[in-house]
């Protein structure tokens, strides 16, 4: 036995290893009578650390120790099987289910809706609060500051609305009622006028369009009749005849209001869960990115409706200065398709030009001509100066998503496929940027 421990503190002498040198260290053990000198590299020990022997009785038991580790891990294992319950629950029981979500769907509609108003009011609280009633009227209370904002954002809308309930759509529906009534007269001039037509330029089959005309004409003269009979009333008269629907919406009103108002605790709270649960660097990402889609939807809704409102005023203040019929009903068909990007302004004109070709060729020509400097003026003055490059989509991207918008959803597609496109754009940038930058490829 001395024996085997002067071999051992000899052979650890001739290492150089008696003691804890500063580049390699050694342990030694006794097993059974016999001497283990084990040598641990620098590599394997660094010089801040020593290595630990940690000596355990013969009848030591393997304890199970709680970590992080297992506690997420239960946590995963628990959501998965709870949704595995959930799920195998609603197939079981689609009917009640789905009655279910209905019902949970109508409880929760009014604050669903007062989501969507705050979303889009909220751009206009901030100019007013901040610019308006902070830097300008210099108004030190923040708080008073934004309920002033709330309350004059409120009531310009509200204001907006009544002025368009009680004065435009009446101006509207008066207006698509004397187009049905005069619809045989117009139809005589049009087929007059074709006629007139045909014998100066004998070349163009004229023919062939007063046909087209005279078999779409019931088809036009049927849709207008129910329009008016069916569609309009309802518009006007929906708030009064229907008591709950017009409880969601004073509710969703005052639900938005509080919203806003406590928008800057809601944001703190939201962040409170997203950092309690996500690691810090990636919630920062996070909570960015979230932001910057949120401003680029809001920014081109809100930009495009005040667009589109001037428009429409300065369409109706041109056709009332040219004297041409049906100025409210063209300037707000006009200023509604001009919410579509690019081809809003064409879309809009196509009507107007059809109506004044049936009244008048030259008053056709006018509008035509009107419409064209219209739409010059929004696209290189006043559009850039409102909405600036609130999307930065290119013009091939934001013809892709009005095309496909408007596959998919009609009008309203068509104007929401573009700042839809314009956020998955956003955030395929942020994926590709970070996946290069760890594969430290750079494109230029």
């Amino acid at each position: 036995m001395l024996n085997s421990l002067a071999k051992g503190l000899k052979m650890a002498k001739k290492l150089k290893l008696s003691g804890m040198k500063k580049k390699n260290k050694a342990v030694i053990q006794e097993e059974t009578g016999k001497i283990k000198v084990i040598v641990l590299k620098e590599e394997q020990v660094p010089d801040d650390q020593e290595k630990e022997v940690v000596e355990r009785p013969k009848d030591y038991k393997f304890r199970f120790e709680p970590t992080k580790k297992y506690f997420t891990i239960s946590v995963y294992a628990f959501c998965v099987i709870a949704l595995a319950i959930i799920f195998k629950y609603a197939l079981e029981n689609i009917p009640s289910f789905t009655v279910g979500l209905k019902n949970f769907s109508i409880v929760i509609q009014p604050f669903i809706v007062a989501f969507f108003i705050a979303f889009i009011i909220n751009p206009i609280v901030k100019a007013l609060s901040e610019r308006f009633y902070g830097n300008t009227l210099k108004i030190k209370k923040t708080k008073v500051c934004l309920a002033l904002g709330i309350a004059t954002a409120y009531i310009i809308i509200i204001a907006l609305l009544v002025i368009c309930f009680t004065y435009i759509i009446p101006q509207v529906t008066k207006s698509i009622s004397e187009l049905i009534q005069n619809s045989d007269d117009l139809y005589k001039q049009a087929e007059i006028w074709l006629i007139e037509f045909g014998e100066k330029f004998p070349m163009l089959d004229t023919e062939y369009i007063q046909d087209k005309i005279e078999a779409s004409l019931p088809q036009l003269i049927s849709f207008g009749t129910d329009f008016v009979k069916n569609v309009v009333p309802k518009i006007l008269n929906v708030s009064i005849s229907i008591a709950k629907i017009a409880f969601n919406i004073l509710l969703s009103i005052a639900i938005s209001i509080y919203m806003i108002y406590d928008k800057r605790m809601l944001s703190k709270n939201a962040a409170r869960v997203i950092y309690a649960f996500v690691p810090k660097k990636k919630a920062d990402s996070f909570l960015e990115v979230t932001r910057e889609c949120g401003s680029i939807f809001t920014g081109f809704i809100v930009g495009k409706t005040i667009d589109s409102t001037i428009i429409g005023i300065i369409c109706f203040i041109l056709m009332s200065i040219l004297k041409l019929p049906y100025a409210i009903l063209i300037s707000v068909i006009v200023g509604v398709t001009n919410m579509i990007p690019y081809f809003g302004p064409f879309i809009g004109a196509v009507p107007g030009v059809l109506l004044y070709l049936f009244i008048s060729p030259i008053q056709a020509l006018v509008f035509a001509l009107m419409i064209l400097a219209l739409q010059q003026f929004d696209g290189w003055i006043l559009g850039p100066k409102i909405l600036g490059d609130s999307t930065g989509l290119t013009p091939l991207w934001v013809i892709f998503g009005i095309t496909v918008g408007g596959a998919y959803g009609g009008v309203f597609g068509m104007f929401l496929g573009v700042p839809i496109v314009a956020v998955i754009a956003y955030l395929a940038d942020i994926l590709i940027t970070g996946h290069l930058k760890k594969r430290n490829i750079e494109i230029r």
